[in-house]
């Protein structure tokens, strides 16, 4: 059987997905692939309405090796694997005679964390969850969330936050997930067999395409430990975005109200006197802060 050519193939796709061909998407489409065989750099600029997403996912998916695609939002990497991959696999899968598979892969703190769950601790103490006298009724919206929380991680395969509707707040999230430097390890977890960012790392690295964000590819290369699957090819959409998107990762932020949330709860460990100077570092940053403004 003739392998089928790279219009053909896009011309499946985009009649797949009830588009009209343009000859910017043909000659982008090319121009993708051309790199990908090539192993060289290449940089596009699409205009609104070029189709872009399939001028690059159908000479990603006729490479047949891992792709990984990174995105600047959230909200693009699940246009893509929820509906622009499905529909164009289905499209190729006849003409490739395969059916590639795809993953989306985000930052661990986009995954509900059993650990924390089961074994962590609420971080504002000082708001309770619960009434002492009645704990099975939560006294607050932060007490509804997590208990909602809690019944939703028996039911969800995913552990996804996109995928809990309707959502929490971000704080009751907070209380649920770990960043990857708070994260124990999966061989030191407890849970470590059932932890939902870890599954997902799985699925990827089964996966042809694995679809990313700015902000994972930024620590995969920042942080120095591999957090995306080997793969020789990147395709970077929403490139323009991308330097914000890593300054961001690579960006720290300290707030006096962050300093005065540790003091609070640094005072329970230690003695008066080191109590007090801990306060008073806590003022004089907060000062100094002010005059800053």
């Amino acid at each position: 059987m003739t392998k089928p050519s790279l219009p053909e193939l896009l011309h499946a796709a985009v009649t797949a997905v009830g588009g009209t061909e343009r000859p910017g998407q043909v000659t982008m489409a090319e121009a993708v692939a051309e790199a990908i065989d090539d192993g060289s750099h290449l940089l596009v600029q699409a205009g609104t309405g070029t189709g872009k997403s399939l001028g690059y996912l159908v000479p990603a998916l006729a490479h047949g090796e891992r792709v990984v695609v990174a995105t600047a939002t959230l909200a693009l990497q699940r246009q893509l694997v929820e509906r622009d991959l499905p529909r164009t696999v289905d499209a190729l899968h006849p003409q490739l005679r395969r059916r590639p598979e795809f993953a989306m892969l985000k930052g661990r703190s986009n995954y509900l964390c059993l650990h924390r769950l089961h074994e962590g601790v609420p971080q504002d103490e000082e708001e309770g969850l619960f009434d002492q006298f009645e704990a099975a009724a939560p006294t607050s919206k932060l007490g509804q969330d997590l208990l909602r929380l809690r019944e939703w991680s028996d039911e969800t395969e995913t552990g996804d936050r996109d995928n809990l509707t309707p959502g929490v707040s971000d704080r009751a999230w907070a209380q649920v997930s770990v960043s990857s430097r708070e994260c124990l390890g999966a061989t030191k977890c407890a849970y470590g067999a059932e932890c939902f960012a870890e599954m997902a790392r799985e699925r990827a690295k089964l996966a042809e395409v694995v679809v990313t964000n700015h902000a994972l590819l930024a620590i995969d290369a920042i942080e120095g430990a591999p957090v995306l699957p080997q793969h020789e090819v990147l395709i970077v959409d929403e490139a323009h975005e991308l330097v914000s998107r890593v300054t961001g990762v690579a960006t720290g932020e300290l707030t006096p109200g962050q300093v005065n949330r540790a003091v609070r709860r640094a005072a329970k460990l230690v003695n008066e006197k080191a109590a007090d100077q801990l306060q008073t570092a806590a003022e004089g940053f907060e000062r100094l802060m002010e005059l800053a403004l």
